[in-house]
This record gives C-alpha cells, sequence and structure tokens, in this order.
C-alpha cells in the first residue's frame, strides 16, 4: 500500500501536522506501507524552503524513506526561489504529480 500527505495549508499547525502524520504512517507498522510521499502544495510549498522553521524534521522525514515533493509552479507562483531542502524533490506542478499518485494507487491524506 502507498499514500500521498497532501500539504495545501501554509501555517505552523498544518506543517507540524502534515509532518507528524506522514512520519505516523512510517512508523505504522500494521499499515506496512510501501511508499510514502508528502507533497507541498500551493501554500504548502513553504516547508520546503531553506528558512523553513521545520527543516530539520522534513530532513528526518527523508532519512525514514519518506519522499518529499514539491511543485516549482506554486514556487514559482509565490516568488519563491527553487532552492528548495535537500532531498526534496521539485516536480514541474503539484496537481499533476497528485493525479499520477493517485492514478498509480496512492491512498489521500489532505492536509488541511
Amino acid at each position: 500500500m502507498k499514500a500521498v500527505v497532501h500539504l495545501t495549508g501554509e501555517g505552523e499547525a498544518d506543517r507540524d501536522f502534515a509532518i507528524r502524520c506522514a512520519s505516523a504512517l512510517r512508523r505504522n507498522e500494521e499499515l506496512a506501507l510501501d511508499e510514502i510521499t508528502l507533497l507541498a502544495h500551493r501554500d504548502g510549498v513553504r516547508l520546503v524552503t531553506p528558512d523553513a522553521p521545520e527543516r530539520s524534521r522534513v530532513a528526518e522525514l527523508i532519512e525514514t524513506g519518506v519522499s518529499v515533493k514539491a511543485g516549482s509552479t506554486c514556487l514559482d507562483a509565490r516568488n519563491l526561489p527553487r532552492d528548495v531542502l535537500p532531498g526534496v524533490e521539485l516536480v514541474p506542478s503539484g496537481v499533476s504529480e497528485l493525479v499520477r499518485l493517485q492514478s498509480e494507487g496512492y491512498e489521500y491524506v489532505k492536509i488541511p
């Protein structure tokens, strides 16, 4: 089984909840997820910027095998540089990536 955590909110509480959800999914042995992706989209892309307060927690997620992705069009729309945290994969379009992942059978978790 696979899951995508879709983060669109920019607030600290939303970013924290997305990280906690992805981490909980990774630790859940009962679900035994093969793949987990945290997709930062819309205002959620602020999570993967170098000055994000959660940058060390994002790095920890990546170290546990969670794939972290961000939509480059969302960065551009917010005039944010495409300079993202190490290990974060930039995808051309967050919404297109979401559709692709769901077509591959990913379960969907929306934050907020």
